[in-house]
């Protein structure tokens, strides 16, 4: 019995130094960043829980453990550090950030419809519906938006969000085609398939290759069919975006299209700054 238990310390405590190891490579804003946190209060956050079966004292996977692959391999897919606090109420919708009458009103609309689909995100998840932010303006707020929404997700509802640029989940897919990748491409095409809250950013900006209709093909067909959820944007509508018909047709089902504003917040903000400091020059 001594010698059993000395082995099960032994797993536990390579565990816990390999956890500790990813954590030191983690973002701080992923949803399993906090040590010795397991979501379902059964192991101590090694992954590993002990148990007595048949007699013996033995020590067996948490279901936590599936779940710190999952971000392992998706280490790269994080909230971007200046929306790592946002909240939805953050949006603004006065005319400071639009000019325009019209640019308000879709505003308002992405709004409302983000705040409701995280109170309605368990249904939604049900229903295996994401939502799809669109507006050829860059700097309309879609990236700022999307960002709130994954962070309320965790919050809320102890989600388990991942956040990337379309762009950076292909290129990193592409990585792994290298002998030195820690990973292979199935295991991180796997991770993709399967973490409850993908948001993909800049959907169609990417450079089109035949491994990337495959593979974006793989991903989101593999998440319309298990209940999980897909959040994305784009500078353009689903029917425009440069992929195959079937991954077209996939998005179309799996998220609810949402005209953002074509008028760039960012834009009129950096203007108003501008004239603001201008007025100092002048006037210091």
């Amino acid at each position: 019995m001594v010698e059993v238990q000395e082995a099960i310390s032994k797993v536990i405590e390579k565990a816990q130094k390999m956890k500790e190891q990813d954590f030191k490579k983690k973002p701080s804003k992923s949803w399993d960043s906090k040590k010795n946190d397991c979501p379902y209060d059964q192991c101590n956050g090694n992954g590993f829980q002990i148990i007595e079966q048949d007699g013996r004292t033995v020590a067996i996977e948490c279901d936590c453990r599936e779940e710190q692959i999952i971000s392992r391999k998706l280490e790269f897919a994080t909230i971007l550090e200046e929306f790592q606090d946002a909240e939805i109420v953050d949006f603004k919708v006065d005319n400071e950030h639009y000019k325009k009458a019209e640019s308000r009103k879709f505003a308002e609309v992405c709004k409302r419809a983000a705040a409701k689909y995280v109170r309605k995100f368990q249904e939604m998840k049900k229903k295996r519906k994401g939502l799809y932010f669109y507006s050829e303006t860059a700097g309309s707020g879609k990236t700022m938006l999307i960002s709130a929404i994954g962070n309320e997700l965790i919050h809320q509802h102890k989600a388990k969000v991942k956040f990337a640029t379309a762009g950076d989940l292909l290129n990193a897919i592409r990585s792994t085609y290298s002998r030195d990748s820690e990973i292979s491409t199935h295991e991180l095409i796997d991770a993709a398939r399967k973490v409850e809250v993908l948001i993909l950013d800049d959907m169609g900006q990417q450079s089109i290759k035949s491994d990337t209709n495959d593979h974006l093909f793989d991903i989101l067909n593999h998440r319309l069919n298990h209940p999980v959820v897909t959040i994305f944007s784009s500078n353009c509508k689903i029917e425009e975006l440069p992929y195959s018909f079937r991954i077209r047709d996939r998005i179309k089902k799996m998220a609810i299209p949402i005209h953002a504003p074509e008028e760039s917040a960012r834009e009129n903000l950096a203007e108003q700054e501008n004239d603001r400091l201008y007025e100092k020059l002048l006037t210091g």
